[in-house]
Formats: C-alpha cells, structure tokens, sequence
C-alpha cells in the first residue's frame, strides 16, 4: 500500500507542479546538509555518521550510504537496529523504494537500494533501536537533475 501511495505522489509531482523543484532552487536551500564523509547528527544520546556514500555526494538515481553509529562516548553500536526513510519534504512522500539496511560491524550500517527518483530536496530520516532507545537524526541532501 505504501508503495502505491509513494507512486501515486510521484506521478503527482509533475513540471507543471508550483511546488516541483528541479533540483536549482535546492542548491540554494539552507536546509541541505553539504555532503562530506564524517558529516554527522545527531540522534538524542547517540550519533550517527555518514561515512561514505556511493556516489558521493548522492545523486538522483539509485545510491549506497555507510553509516556509523557511536554512543556519547564515541564507541561504535554494533547491535543497533537502523531504518532509514526517503523522504521529499517539499512534495510530501517518500521514495517508492524502501533502503535495505544492512549491519556489518563495528558500528556500521551499509544502506542499499536508496532510490532518489527526482531532483529536489531529500531527506534521510534514520532511527536507530538500540539499548532500549529509539533515537531520530535526519540528513538533507540537494539532488540536482
């Protein structure tokens, strides 16, 4: 159903749309984050970190994002459980694809399949189960055309 409704936003998001954004006026949006390796949020008592992406920075299309999870101390979170939601916050939707994220150790957390089918302003939000919590971050990022 989720994906029906994400198509059905998609299909609604066309160039005759006021609010469409070809990826130009985000380039400006001072709500993007500006892609780095290390770029880090935080998330309530932990942090999380993008250590690479692949491309880098992302692009419209399919991505690959590694993510480090620390605790206050600095000390990576192996056991967590990360989920991470696509998200237009201009247009209102999600991505039609949910991001397969997969646990390899030491805190890391590898993010597949992260489809950004439109130029405009995404968003990751990322939540991350771990000792009992359930902490939030987001990262923004600008996807020209």
């Amino acid at each position: 159903m989720r994906a029906i409704a994400a198509a059905l936003a998609l299909a609604a998001c066309g160039a005759d749309d006021a609010s469409s954004d070809d990826g130009s006026r985000c380039a400006a949006d001072g709500r993007k984050d500006d892609y780095a390796p290390g770029l880090t949020k935080p998330a309530g008592t932990l942090s999380v970190t993008v250590a690479a992406a692949r491309p880098g920075p992302p692009t419209q299309g399919m991505n690959e994002i590694t993510l480090a999870v620390t605790d206050g101390e600095g000390r990576a979170v192996a056991d967590a459980r990360v989920a991470v939601t696509p998200v237009m916050p201009d247009h209102g939707h999600a991505s039609a694809r949910a991001p397969v994220v997969t646990p390899v150790g030491d805190g890391t957390y590898v993010v597949r399949e992260l489809w950004l089918p439109m130029p405009g302003l995404w968003q990751l939000a990322i939540e991350v189960e771990a000792a009992g919590l359930r902490e939030k971050a987001a990262f923004q990022f600008c996807i020209d055309r």
